[in-house]
C-alpha cells in the first residue's frame, strides 16, 4: 500500500474524524486505480494514523493548510492569523 493516500486521508479528516466524508472528497480526485487503493485501506487504520499525528494548522478564512515557515499569514488569502 502506498502511505502517500494514507496521509492524504488523514489530512482531509476534520475535528470529526469522519473516514468515509473524507474517502469520498479523496477519491473524486483520483483515477481507478488509486481509488481502488484507497478503499482497500481500513476505517481503522486511517484512524491510527490520524490521531498519531498532530493537527495540521489551517486558515480561520478560507481553510488552507498553513505553511509552517508563515504560520502567521495564509499564503491562499493572505489572512492574518491569531
Amino acid at each position: 500500500m502506498n502511505r502517500r493516500h494514507l496521509y492524504n486521508l488523514c489530512a482531509l479528516l476534520g475535528e470529526d474524524l469522519d473516514v468515509e466524508r473524507a474517502r469520498d472528497e479523496y477519491l473524486a480526485s483520483l483515477d481507478a486505480d488509486d481509488g481502488l487503493a484507497v478503499l482497500l485501506i481500513p476505517r481503522e487504520e486511517v484512524l491510527t494514523a490520524a490521531t498519531a499525528r498532530p493537527p495540521v494548522p489551517r486558515c480561520e478564512r478560507c481553510g488552507a493548510r498553513l505553511s509552517p515557515k508563515r504560520r502567521h499569514r495564509c499564503s491562499r488569502c493572505g489572512l492574518r492569523q491569531t
